[in-house]
Protein backbone atom coordinates (compact mmCIF):
# COMPACT_ATOMS: atom_id res chain seq x y z
CA UNK A 1 0.00 0.00 0.00
CA UNK A 2 1.49 3.34 -1.07
CA UNK A 3 1.73 6.34 1.21
CA UNK A 4 -1.19 8.07 -0.53
CA UNK A 5 -3.35 4.94 -0.26
CA UNK A 6 -2.41 4.61 3.40
CA UNK A 7 -3.50 8.20 4.06
CA UNK A 8 -6.79 7.58 2.30
CA UNK A 9 -7.32 4.38 4.30
CA UNK A 10 -6.68 6.28 7.53
CA UNK A 11 -9.19 8.91 6.38
CA UNK A 12 -11.81 6.21 5.72
CA UNK A 13 -11.19 4.85 9.21
CA UNK A 14 -11.74 8.34 10.62
CA UNK A 15 -14.98 8.63 8.64
CA UNK A 16 -16.11 5.28 10.03
CA UNK A 17 -15.57 6.47 13.62
CA UNK A 18 -17.31 9.77 12.89
CA UNK A 19 -20.28 8.03 11.27
CA UNK A 20 -20.63 5.67 14.21
CA UNK A 21 -20.58 8.49 16.76
CA UNK A 22 -23.87 8.55 18.71
CA UNK A 23 -25.17 5.62 16.58
CA UNK A 24 -23.25 2.71 18.03
CA UNK A 25 -26.27 0.51 18.76
CA UNK A 26 -27.37 -0.04 15.16
CA UNK A 27 -27.05 -3.60 13.91
CA UNK A 28 -25.30 -2.61 10.68
CA UNK A 29 -22.93 -0.32 12.61
CA UNK A 30 -21.89 -3.17 14.92
CA UNK A 31 -21.46 -5.59 12.03
CA UNK A 32 -19.36 -3.10 10.07
CA UNK A 33 -16.99 -2.38 12.95
CA UNK A 34 -16.65 -6.08 13.73
CA UNK A 35 -15.23 -6.58 10.21
CA UNK A 36 -13.95 -3.08 9.53
CA UNK A 37 -10.55 -3.92 8.01
CA UNK A 38 -11.68 -5.89 4.92
CA UNK A 39 -14.75 -3.68 4.50
CA UNK A 40 -12.68 -0.49 4.46
CA UNK A 41 -10.21 -2.04 2.01
CA UNK A 42 -13.13 -2.94 -0.25
CA UNK A 43 -14.62 0.55 0.13
CA UNK A 44 -11.26 2.07 -0.86
CA UNK A 45 -11.05 -0.18 -3.93
CA UNK A 46 -14.63 0.66 -4.92
CA UNK A 47 -13.79 4.35 -4.76
CA UNK A 48 -10.67 3.86 -6.87
CA UNK A 49 -12.37 1.99 -9.71
CA UNK A 50 -15.66 3.95 -9.38
CA UNK A 51 -17.80 0.86 -8.69
CA UNK A 52 -19.10 2.12 -5.33
CA UNK A 53 -22.87 1.76 -5.00
CA UNK A 54 -25.50 2.04 -2.24
CA UNK A 55 -27.47 -1.19 -2.56
CA UNK A 56 -29.15 -1.87 0.77
CA UNK A 57 -31.72 0.57 2.14
CA UNK A 58 -34.44 0.21 4.73
CA UNK A 59 -37.51 2.22 5.62
CA UNK A 60 -39.81 2.54 8.61
CA UNK A 61 -42.52 4.81 9.98
CA UNK A 62 -42.00 7.21 12.87
CA UNK A 63 -45.28 7.98 14.71
CA UNK A 64 -44.17 11.20 16.45
CA UNK A 65 -44.62 14.11 16.25
CA UNK A 66 -46.79 12.80 13.42
CA UNK A 67 -46.63 9.75 11.19
CA UNK A 68 -43.86 10.11 8.62
CA UNK A 69 -41.80 7.89 6.38
CA UNK A 70 -38.08 7.53 7.19
CA UNK A 71 -35.50 6.07 4.81
CA UNK A 72 -32.05 5.00 5.93
CA UNK A 73 -29.21 3.16 4.27
CA UNK A 74 -26.43 0.71 5.02
CA UNK A 75 -23.44 1.85 7.05
CA UNK A 76 -21.26 2.19 3.96
CA UNK A 77 -23.85 4.53 2.46
CA UNK A 78 -23.89 6.64 5.61
CA UNK A 79 -20.11 6.94 5.37
CA UNK A 80 -20.57 8.43 1.89
CA UNK A 81 -23.01 10.99 3.30
CA UNK A 82 -20.53 11.87 6.06
CA UNK A 83 -17.64 12.19 3.60
CA UNK A 84 -19.57 14.66 1.44
CA UNK A 85 -21.32 16.61 4.20
CA UNK A 86 -18.26 17.27 6.34
CA UNK A 87 -17.03 19.39 3.41
CA UNK A 88 -20.40 20.75 2.27
CA UNK A 89 -22.02 21.76 5.58
CA UNK A 90 -19.36 24.31 6.73
CA UNK A 91 -19.31 25.89 3.25
CA UNK A 92 -23.12 25.84 2.99
CA UNK A 93 -23.38 27.83 6.23
CA UNK A 94 -21.69 30.72 4.44
CA UNK A 95 -24.22 30.61 1.60
CA UNK A 96 -27.43 30.00 3.54
CA UNK A 97 -29.64 32.84 4.69
CA UNK A 98 -29.13 33.76 8.37
CA UNK A 99 -32.88 33.19 8.78
CA UNK A 100 -32.74 29.51 7.70
CA UNK A 101 -32.59 27.28 10.76
CA UNK A 102 -32.63 23.65 9.64
CA UNK A 103 -29.72 21.21 9.90
CA UNK A 104 -27.26 23.88 11.06
CA UNK A 105 -25.06 23.72 14.12
CA UNK A 106 -26.34 26.05 16.83
CA UNK A 107 -29.38 26.97 14.74
CA UNK A 108 -32.03 24.47 15.74
CA UNK A 109 -35.69 24.82 16.61
CA UNK A 110 -35.13 26.93 19.74
CA UNK A 111 -32.95 29.39 17.79
CA UNK A 112 -35.69 29.64 15.14
CA UNK A 113 -38.31 30.39 17.80
CA UNK A 114 -36.05 33.03 19.38
CA UNK A 115 -35.53 34.68 15.98
CA UNK A 116 -39.28 34.81 15.35
CA UNK A 117 -39.83 36.46 18.74
CA UNK A 118 -37.11 38.99 17.90
CA UNK A 119 -38.73 39.75 14.54
CA UNK A 120 -42.11 40.32 16.20
CA UNK A 121 -40.55 42.65 18.79
CA UNK A 122 -38.70 44.67 16.13
CA UNK A 123 -41.61 44.99 13.70
CA UNK A 124 -44.08 45.98 16.43
CA UNK A 125 -41.50 48.31 18.06
CA UNK A 126 -41.86 46.64 21.42
CA UNK A 127 -45.45 45.45 20.93
CA UNK A 128 -46.71 48.99 20.39
CA UNK A 129 -47.44 48.95 16.62
CA UNK A 130 -49.86 46.73 14.64
CA UNK A 131 -48.33 43.86 12.67
CA UNK A 132 -49.40 40.60 11.09
CA UNK A 133 -47.98 37.09 11.06
CA UNK A 134 -48.29 35.11 7.84
CA UNK A 135 -47.34 31.44 7.91
CA UNK A 136 -47.03 29.20 4.84
CA UNK A 137 -46.25 25.53 4.36
CA UNK A 138 -45.17 23.44 1.39
CA UNK A 139 -47.12 20.49 0.07
CA UNK A 140 -44.95 17.35 -0.02
CA UNK A 141 -41.64 19.18 0.32
CA UNK A 142 -39.51 16.04 0.70
CA UNK A 143 -41.58 13.58 -1.42
CA UNK A 144 -41.64 15.93 -4.42
CA UNK A 145 -37.97 16.91 -4.38
CA UNK A 146 -36.20 16.56 -7.73
CA UNK A 147 -32.92 14.62 -7.54
CA UNK A 148 -31.17 16.70 -10.21
CA UNK A 149 -32.04 19.96 -8.42
CA UNK A 150 -30.81 18.59 -5.08
CA UNK A 151 -27.59 17.34 -6.68
CA UNK A 152 -27.05 20.74 -8.28
CA UNK A 153 -27.46 22.43 -4.88
CA UNK A 154 -24.68 20.26 -3.39
CA UNK A 155 -22.44 20.64 -6.46
CA UNK A 156 -22.66 24.45 -6.31
CA UNK A 157 -21.44 24.37 -2.72
CA UNK A 158 -18.57 22.04 -3.63
CA UNK A 159 -17.56 24.43 -6.44
CA UNK A 160 -17.25 27.24 -3.88
CA UNK A 161 -14.69 25.36 -1.77
CA UNK A 162 -10.94 25.88 -2.12
CA UNK A 163 -10.28 22.22 -2.94
CA UNK A 164 -8.42 21.12 -6.03
CA UNK A 165 -10.38 20.10 -9.12
CA UNK A 166 -9.69 16.39 -8.66
CA UNK A 167 -11.12 16.41 -5.13
CA UNK A 168 -14.14 18.43 -6.26
CA UNK A 169 -14.86 15.92 -9.04
CA UNK A 170 -14.52 13.07 -6.54
CA UNK A 171 -16.98 14.69 -4.10
CA UNK A 172 -19.45 15.39 -6.91
CA UNK A 173 -19.26 11.74 -7.94
CA UNK A 174 -19.99 10.65 -4.35
CA UNK A 175 -22.93 13.08 -4.28
CA UNK A 176 -24.32 11.57 -7.48
CA UNK A 177 -23.97 8.04 -6.04
CA UNK A 178 -25.77 9.04 -2.84
CA UNK A 179 -28.57 11.17 -4.34
CA UNK A 180 -29.39 8.74 -7.18
CA UNK A 181 -29.31 5.50 -5.18
CA UNK A 182 -33.13 5.18 -5.63
CA UNK A 183 -33.95 3.69 -2.20
CA UNK A 184 -37.64 3.15 -3.03
CA UNK A 185 -36.71 0.58 -5.70
CA UNK A 186 -34.80 -1.70 -3.33
CA UNK A 187 -35.55 -1.21 0.35
CA UNK A 188 -36.38 -3.40 3.31
CA UNK A 189 -39.65 -2.58 5.10
CA UNK A 190 -39.15 -2.48 8.87
CA UNK A 191 -42.71 -1.43 9.61
CA UNK A 192 -45.80 -3.46 8.74
CA UNK A 193 -47.01 -2.53 5.26
CA UNK A 194 -50.63 -2.02 6.38
CA UNK A 195 -49.49 0.96 8.51
CA UNK A 196 -48.45 2.77 5.32
CA UNK A 197 -52.02 2.48 4.02
CA UNK A 198 -53.42 3.73 7.33
CA UNK A 199 -51.09 6.66 8.04
CA UNK A 200 -49.18 7.70 4.90
CA UNK A 201 -51.06 9.19 1.94
CA UNK A 202 -49.74 7.94 -1.43
CA UNK A 203 -48.65 11.43 -2.46
CA UNK A 204 -46.63 11.71 0.77
CA UNK A 205 -44.61 8.53 0.17
CA UNK A 206 -41.58 8.31 -2.10
CA UNK A 207 -42.37 4.61 -2.60
CA UNK A 208 -45.06 5.74 -5.05
CA UNK A 209 -42.91 8.34 -6.82
CA UNK A 210 -41.19 7.78 -10.18
CA UNK A 211 -37.42 7.51 -10.33
CA UNK A 212 -35.82 10.92 -10.02
CA UNK A 213 -38.38 12.28 -7.53
CA UNK A 214 -38.42 12.10 -3.74
CA UNK A 215 -36.01 12.93 -0.91
CA UNK A 216 -35.19 10.34 1.74
CA UNK A 217 -35.95 11.78 5.18
CA UNK A 218 -33.34 10.35 7.52
CA UNK A 219 -30.33 10.69 5.20
CA UNK A 220 -27.77 13.34 6.16
CA UNK A 221 -27.05 14.32 2.57
CA UNK A 222 -30.75 14.85 1.87
CA UNK A 223 -31.22 16.95 5.00
CA UNK A 224 -28.32 19.10 3.82
CA UNK A 225 -29.60 19.32 0.24
CA UNK A 226 -33.13 20.24 1.30
CA UNK A 227 -31.76 23.02 3.49
CA UNK A 228 -30.22 24.48 0.32
CA UNK A 229 -33.16 23.62 -1.92
CA UNK A 230 -35.08 26.89 -1.56
CA UNK A 231 -32.22 29.07 -0.35
CA UNK A 232 -32.37 31.25 -3.48
CA UNK A 233 -36.03 32.04 -2.82
CA UNK A 234 -35.34 32.83 0.85
CA UNK A 235 -32.50 35.19 -0.12
CA UNK A 236 -34.76 36.85 -2.72
CA UNK A 237 -37.46 37.49 -0.12
CA UNK A 238 -35.10 38.79 2.57
CA UNK A 239 -32.43 40.65 0.59
CA UNK A 240 -34.33 41.95 -2.44
CA UNK A 241 -37.88 42.24 -1.08
CA UNK A 242 -36.90 43.29 2.45
CA UNK A 243 -39.27 40.86 4.19
CA UNK A 244 -38.62 39.55 7.70
CA UNK A 245 -39.08 35.79 7.92
CA UNK A 246 -37.96 32.61 9.67
CA UNK A 247 -37.56 29.36 7.72
CA UNK A 248 -37.33 25.91 9.31
CA UNK A 249 -37.27 23.14 6.66
CA UNK A 250 -40.70 23.64 4.99
CA UNK A 251 -42.23 26.06 7.52
CA UNK A 252 -41.89 29.77 6.74
CA UNK A 253 -43.26 32.51 9.01
CA UNK A 254 -43.37 36.15 7.89
CA UNK A 255 -43.71 39.13 10.22
CA UNK A 256 -44.79 42.37 8.51
CA UNK A 257 -46.11 45.76 9.65
CA UNK A 258 -49.79 46.29 9.01
CA UNK A 259 -49.00 48.75 6.23
CA UNK A 260 -46.88 46.23 4.26
CA UNK A 261 -49.30 43.32 4.53
CA UNK A 262 -50.69 43.73 1.00
CA UNK A 263 -47.16 44.09 -0.37
CA UNK A 264 -46.23 40.71 1.13
CA UNK A 265 -49.31 39.02 -0.35
CA UNK A 266 -48.44 40.49 -3.77
CA UNK A 267 -45.12 38.59 -3.67
CA UNK A 268 -46.76 35.16 -3.46
CA UNK A 269 -47.54 34.72 -7.21
CA UNK A 270 -43.87 35.27 -8.06
CA UNK A 271 -42.85 33.01 -5.16
CA UNK A 272 -45.13 30.24 -6.49
CA UNK A 273 -43.63 30.61 -9.95
CA UNK A 274 -40.07 30.31 -8.64
CA UNK A 275 -40.89 27.33 -6.45
CA UNK A 276 -42.79 25.51 -9.23
CA UNK A 277 -39.54 25.25 -11.21
CA UNK A 278 -38.22 23.01 -8.42
CA UNK A 279 -41.40 20.98 -8.02
CA UNK A 280 -42.39 22.78 -4.80
CA UNK A 281 -45.99 23.84 -4.22
CA UNK A 282 -47.60 25.84 -1.43
CA UNK A 283 -50.08 23.99 0.74
CA UNK A 284 -53.23 26.09 0.43
CA UNK A 285 -54.82 24.31 3.41
CA UNK A 286 -52.02 25.47 5.75
CA UNK A 287 -52.08 29.22 5.37
CA UNK A 288 -52.16 31.40 8.48
CA UNK A 289 -52.69 35.18 8.40
CA UNK A 290 -53.58 36.90 11.68
CA UNK A 291 -52.61 39.92 13.82
CA UNK A 292 -49.53 39.13 15.90
CA UNK A 293 -51.37 39.38 19.26
CA UNK A 294 -53.48 36.32 18.34
CA UNK A 295 -50.36 34.21 18.70
CA UNK A 296 -48.70 31.78 16.31
CA UNK A 297 -48.10 28.03 16.38
CA UNK A 298 -44.49 27.34 15.38
CA UNK A 299 -42.34 24.22 15.95
CA UNK A 300 -44.47 22.81 18.74
CA UNK A 301 -44.80 26.10 20.59
CA UNK A 302 -47.47 28.77 20.84
CA UNK A 303 -45.88 32.21 20.63
CA UNK A 304 -47.77 35.17 22.08
CA UNK A 305 -46.66 38.69 23.10
CA UNK A 306 -44.46 38.44 26.20
CA UNK A 307 -45.17 34.71 26.52
CA UNK A 308 -44.33 31.39 24.88
CA UNK A 309 -45.59 27.98 25.94
CA UNK A 310 -45.55 24.40 24.69
CA UNK A 311 -48.54 23.51 22.57
CA UNK A 312 -51.11 21.08 23.93
CA UNK A 313 -50.29 18.28 21.48
CA UNK A 314 -46.65 18.08 22.58
CA UNK A 315 -47.63 18.27 26.26
CA UNK A 316 -50.17 15.46 25.76
CA UNK A 317 -47.42 13.37 24.19
CA UNK A 318 -45.29 13.97 27.29
CA UNK A 319 -48.08 12.79 29.61
CA UNK A 320 -48.69 9.74 27.40
CA UNK A 321 -45.00 8.79 27.40
CA UNK A 322 -44.73 9.11 31.18
CA UNK A 323 -47.89 7.02 31.59
CA UNK A 324 -46.52 4.25 29.37
CA UNK A 325 -43.31 4.08 31.40
CA UNK A 326 -45.32 4.04 34.64
CA UNK A 327 -47.39 1.09 33.41
CA UNK A 328 -44.42 -0.90 32.14
CA UNK A 329 -43.56 -4.05 34.08
CA UNK A 330 -39.86 -3.52 33.54
CA UNK A 331 -38.85 -0.26 35.19
CA UNK A 332 -36.43 1.25 32.72
CA UNK A 333 -34.86 3.96 34.87
CA UNK A 334 -32.67 5.31 32.10
CA UNK A 335 -35.64 5.67 29.73
CA UNK A 336 -37.63 7.56 32.35
CA UNK A 337 -34.77 9.99 33.01
CA UNK A 338 -34.23 10.58 29.29
CA UNK A 339 -37.93 11.04 28.46
CA UNK A 340 -38.79 13.25 31.42
CA UNK A 341 -35.73 15.49 31.12
CA UNK A 342 -36.21 15.95 27.37
CA UNK A 343 -39.74 17.26 27.93
CA UNK A 344 -38.71 19.24 31.01
CA UNK A 345 -36.11 21.00 28.86
CA UNK A 346 -38.83 22.02 26.40
CA UNK A 347 -41.04 23.29 29.21
CA UNK A 348 -38.21 25.24 30.87
CA UNK A 349 -37.28 26.94 27.61
CA UNK A 350 -40.88 28.12 27.36
CA UNK A 351 -41.27 29.05 31.06
CA UNK A 352 -44.07 26.52 31.55
CA UNK A 353 -43.07 25.79 35.15
CA UNK A 354 -46.60 25.04 36.32
CA UNK A 355 -47.04 22.30 33.74
CA UNK A 356 -43.49 21.08 34.44
CA UNK A 357 -44.42 20.42 38.07
CA UNK A 358 -47.67 18.81 36.95
CA UNK A 359 -45.65 16.48 34.72
CA UNK A 360 -43.36 15.63 37.64
CA UNK A 361 -46.40 14.66 39.74
CA UNK A 362 -47.44 12.21 36.99
CA UNK A 363 -44.47 9.97 37.89
CA UNK A 364 -45.42 6.85 39.81
CA UNK A 365 -44.18 6.86 43.46
CA UNK A 366 -42.17 3.71 42.68
CA UNK A 367 -39.63 5.74 40.71
CA UNK A 368 -38.50 7.81 43.71
CA UNK A 369 -36.63 4.89 45.25
CA UNK A 370 -34.07 5.32 42.42
CA UNK A 371 -34.58 8.95 41.38
CA UNK A 372 -34.66 12.35 43.03
CA UNK A 373 -35.86 15.82 42.05
CA UNK A 374 -33.27 18.50 41.36
CA UNK A 375 -35.18 21.66 42.19
CA UNK A 376 -32.44 24.03 41.00
CA UNK A 377 -32.28 22.57 37.47
CA UNK A 378 -35.95 21.44 37.45
CA UNK A 379 -35.17 17.88 36.33
CA UNK A 380 -34.85 14.38 37.77
CA UNK A 381 -31.50 12.78 38.56
CA UNK A 382 -30.28 9.40 39.79
CA UNK A 383 -29.86 8.76 43.49
CA UNK A 384 -26.40 7.72 44.64
CA UNK A 385 -25.76 4.19 43.34
CA UNK A 386 -28.72 4.14 40.90
CA UNK A 387 -27.16 5.42 37.67
CA UNK A 388 -26.58 2.83 34.90
CA UNK A 389 -22.80 2.90 35.26
CA UNK A 390 -22.94 2.68 39.04
CA UNK A 391 -25.25 -0.34 38.88
CA UNK A 392 -22.90 -2.02 36.38
CA UNK A 393 -19.93 -1.23 38.64
CA UNK A 394 -21.65 -2.88 41.59
CA UNK A 395 -22.87 -5.91 39.62
CA UNK A 396 -19.71 -6.68 37.64
CA UNK A 397 -17.03 -4.97 39.78
CA UNK A 398 -16.10 -2.54 36.99
CA UNK A 399 -14.58 0.95 37.11
CA UNK A 400 -16.88 2.85 34.79
CA UNK A 401 -17.21 6.60 35.27
CA UNK A 402 -20.49 7.85 36.65
CA UNK A 403 -22.11 11.22 36.96
CA UNK A 404 -21.29 11.95 40.59
CA UNK A 405 -17.62 11.07 40.12
CA UNK A 406 -17.37 13.43 37.14
CA UNK A 407 -19.28 16.15 38.98
CA UNK A 408 -17.04 15.90 42.07
CA UNK A 409 -13.91 15.89 39.90
CA UNK A 410 -15.03 19.03 38.07
CA UNK A 411 -15.93 20.73 41.36
CA UNK A 412 -12.47 19.96 42.75
CA UNK A 413 -10.84 21.16 39.53
CA UNK A 414 -12.80 24.44 39.65
CA UNK A 415 -11.82 24.92 43.29
CA UNK A 416 -8.14 24.44 42.45
CA UNK A 417 -8.42 26.93 39.57
CA UNK A 418 -10.09 29.52 41.82
CA UNK A 419 -7.36 29.15 44.45
CA UNK A 420 -4.72 29.45 41.74
CA UNK A 421 -6.24 32.66 40.33
CA UNK A 422 -6.69 34.06 43.84
CA UNK A 423 -2.98 33.47 44.52
CA UNK A 424 -2.00 35.18 41.26
CA UNK A 425 -4.22 38.17 42.08
CA UNK A 426 -2.71 38.47 45.52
Amino acid sequence: MSLKEEERFVNLYRLMKKTRKNKRRGKDSVEFEANWTPLLVRALDDRDDRTLRILHNYTFLAPRPRWREIFATEFGGRMIDTEVCEVVIPEADKMLSPFTFNNRKGMGSQAAINQLIEHIFEVTEGYTKPARIVKIDFSGYFPNAVWLVAEKCIDEVIDCTELDEETKAYLKWLTMISIHCNPAAHCELRTASYLWKEHIAPEKSIRTKPEGIGAAIGRLIWQTAMGLYINDEILWLTNECGVKLVCFVDDIVFVVPEGRHQYLLSLFPELRRRLAKKGVMLNEKKFYDQPYYHGCEFLGSHIRPNRIHLNNKTYDNAIRSIGQLNDSRYKDIGAMVDVFNSYSGLLKNRTDYKRLLELRDKLSPDWWQWLEWDDRRKCITYKQGSSPNERLNIKYHLKLKHYDTIRNYRAEECSVQREKHAGIAA
